[in-house]
């Protein structure tokens, strides 16, 4: 992989020809490795939307007054390769589609003529990816989904637990901390909301309170620091006035989209 960088920002890159071979890699092991329904962020279980009208329903149903939402911090840079390897050998037969994962993980980074294997984590940039990161945590999501008087989803590593008791949320959370210790993840502060369903939380964007659903004020945040983003970066390239305001009008445009996508689920 090679070190891209543009304003300022620096990222790591597959070329073309790798990016065909991974695509080819996971079609072929989409089948063989184990992924749970209430995962639902790869194809064919939902995606994002379906899960806010099911996370909707289900808070509409007064059934659960407890809520538990969080999500790991990094997830992808603290997933351990050696476990996913390890994974993959009792999943995958193939010796081809073993060595082309094994490459995967261990993958080098050229910086200026200088090269070096990060030592822990998997890239986001490729189709493998994501089937990897719902794959890993498949006996998380076994586990949770077994419960009995709970409400349970994930959306690659965004969590979301509902109870009908504090004493089952306390066990949940436990259990799931205990999850994330084994397997070196630790929750994100920032993003762990505890408590009753009627103080509010969000989910993939979306704020659920008893006064309805509304875009999350993170997600907020987010588009105000994106436009702003945006809007300088076209600025430092030497756009015009005009073509920068084309160019920040152009992403309301498609995050408004957005945003009423979401909220159509819940209505």
């Amino acid at each position: 992989m090679q070190v891209q960088r543009r304003y300022g920002q620096s990222w790591v890159q597959w070329c073309a020809q790798d990016a065909l071979v991974l695509k080819w890699v996971a079609m072929q092991v989409t089948s063989l490795l184990p992924v749970h329904p209430r995962c639902v962020h790869v194809k064919g279980h939902g995606g994002g939307r379906p899960s806010v009208r099911d996370v909707w329903q289900a808070v509409n149903r007064g059934a659960y007054p407890f809520v538990y939402r969080t999500d790991i911090r990094g997830y992808y840079r603290h997933i351990r390769k050696a476990q996913v390897l390890s994974q993959m050998r009792l999943c995958v037969g193939d010796p081809v589609l073993l060595g082309l994962i094994s490459q995967y993980l261990y993958y080098s980074v050229e910086d200026a003529g200088e090269f070096h294997t990060p030592e822990h984590g998997i890239c986001r940039g490729c189709a493998l990816s994501p089937l990897i990161g719902a794959s890993l945590l498949h006996h998380v999501d076994e586990y949770f989904a077994a419960q009995e008087n709970t409400f349970y989803t994930r959306y690659m590593d965004d969590f979301v637990l509902f109870t009908r008791t504090r004493w089952q949320l306390r066990r949940a959370v436990k259990r799931l901390h205990e999850f994330f210790n084994i397997d070196g993840f630790e929750t994100h502060p920032d993003k762990t909301q505890l408590g009753r369903i009627e103080n509010g939380f969000d989910w993939l964007g979306v704020w659920f309170s008893p006064e309805g659903a509304s875009i999350a004020p993170r997600a907020l945040e987010n588009h105000r620091t994106r436009r702003a983003r945006l809007y300088e970066h076209a600025r430092a390239k030497g756009l015009t006035p005009s073509a920068t305001e084309a160019k920040v009008r152009a992403y309301e445009a498609r995050w408004n989209i957005w945003a009423e996508y979401q909220l159509g689920a819940v209505r």
